[in-house]
């Protein structure tokens, strides 16, 4: 079984952790030959409906702004419980081989929220509230919130998606995501204490 890795993006080298670990796990041989093939996928799932549950979106509507990396669920396009069965297939079908990285939030008791999570393995998304979906995804990360619809839900997925970016930026030379994104995040971003 592979463990998960904690984050308390809260905590102003935690994103620098977050991207150490990931780093290490694309260092895998498996990975590895993985990002041999191609850029890896990002699949970010989500609603922008749902104040918790659009962390997936946001994040790749900035990282579609790189232009580079095949990514599926944007605030304009999200991915979610009726269609990811669609972009699943598709994703399968177009990128055969390559390394599917999945960001999605989920739920999860108070003393895990203001958690970002790194695992290793297929994602199974909708799990927290009974949905049966397929497992997605070779790498997750998820955001952990106690309360997906309440008035913190809103600023937590903010501060976890500019995480998420942040640690991906540590990565740039794994990943090659250009200062364009970067850009885009300092303008978003405002005075939120970890960047």
């Amino acid at each position: 079984m592979n463990p998960c890795l904690w984050f308390n993006y809260n905590n102003d080298s935690s994103s620098q952790l977050l991207a150490v670990h990931l780093s290490r796990m694309l260092g895998q041989k498996k990975f590895k030959k993985m990002l041999k093939w191609g850029p890896p996928v990002f699949l970010c799932i989500g609603t922008p409906k749902i104040p918790g549950d659009c962390l997936g979106p946001m994040v790749g509507s900035l990282l579609s702004l790189a232009d580079r990396y095949p990514v599926f669920g944007t605030m304009a396009r999200p991915v979610h419980a009726q269609n990811i069965r669609t972009v699943r297939k598709y994703i399968r079908r177009k990128y055969p081989r390559s390394l599917i990285i999945v960001i999605d939030a989920s739920i999860g008791s108070a003393g895990h929220s203001g958690f970002l999570t790194l695992k290793k393995g297929p994602l199974r998304p909708g799990l927290g509230l009974g949905k049966r979906l397929p497992p997605v995804g070779h790498i997750q990360i998820t955001g952990v919130f106690e309360d997906l619809y309440g008035n913190s839900a809103q600023k937590q997925m903010i501060g976890y998606g500019l995480y998420i970016c942040q640690s991906l930026f540590f990565l740039n030379t794994k990943l090659c995501i250009p200062s364009a994104i970067r850009n885009r995040l300092d303008q978003t971003a405002g005075n939120l204490p970890f960047f």
